[in-house]
């Protein structure tokens, strides 16, 4: 949306960044200046969700390769009893299910803000499932490939500050006139290195670039 002009380089690399493990502010401060003052030390961020997943994704791929009906295949982000830090983590755990093929994610969160977080939220746990399920497939032959299904995002506590209010309310009034379903290529579910190297690509991409599979239509 013209209207709410998100910052797609960071959302990118915000992507990659999570998706690799990588906790430190030198690989994504650049991207967007204004997370720097969420780092405790300027180094590294407490609350980053990529160290605490990145150990987490074999469990989830052997528990749903073991049985795809399982209701255990999940991971968690908060941390107990967590220090004072400006960084708490917004999303709490993530639960995957396989149902007719298609892998679900179920996202809990303590808090959303629907204006600035959600829209980096959605690609990003969209590209976390693309992943798992980029990991299943490459231990299925072919014909037996899991494709993506649907984000479900769940909040214990949703918030729109009061100088976003009439963005959002003209976002909603463009978006009601505009409706659009856009798939993303099956590269990004069935190759996790391409999966990636196209994250990281996007990281330094203008509009226009090829890659941006969202803009088409």
């Amino acid at each position: 949306s013209n209207i709410r002009k998100l910052n797609y380089r960071f959302m990118a690399a915000e992507a990659f960044w999570i998706l690799s493990g990588d906790d430190r502010a030198a690989t994504i401060v650049p991207y967007n200046k204004a997370i720097a003052q969420f780092s405790d030390d300027g180094e590294t961020f407490f609350g980053a969700y990529g160290p605490r997943i990145h150990e987490q994704f074999d469990y989830v791929v052997e528990k749903l390769l073991a049985d795809p009906t399982t209701r255990q295949a999940g991971l968690t982000t908060w941390r107990p009893s967590p220090p004072a830090t400006k960084d708490v983590p917004c999303t709490v755990a993530m639960f995957f299910s396989i149902r007719r093929d298609e892998l679900h994610a179920h996202v809990f969160m303590r808090s959303s803000d629907i204006w600035l977080g959600v829209p980096y939220d959605v690609f990003n746990f969209s590209m976390l499932a693309h992943l798992i399920c980029a990991m299943l497939n490459e231990r299925k032959p072919v014909e037996k490939h899991t494709a993506p299904g649907i984000l479900y995002m769940t909040a214990a506590s949703s918030h729109l500050y009061e100088t976003n209010v009439e963005g959002a309310r003209s976002v909603l009034a463009a978006a009601s006139k505009v409706p659009r379903t856009v798939t993303t290529p099956s590269m990004l579910f069935t190759d996790r290195e391409r999966l990636l190297t196209t994250l990281h690509e996007l990281r330094d991409s203008a509009p226009g670039h090829p890659l941006r599979w969202w803009e088409g239509g």
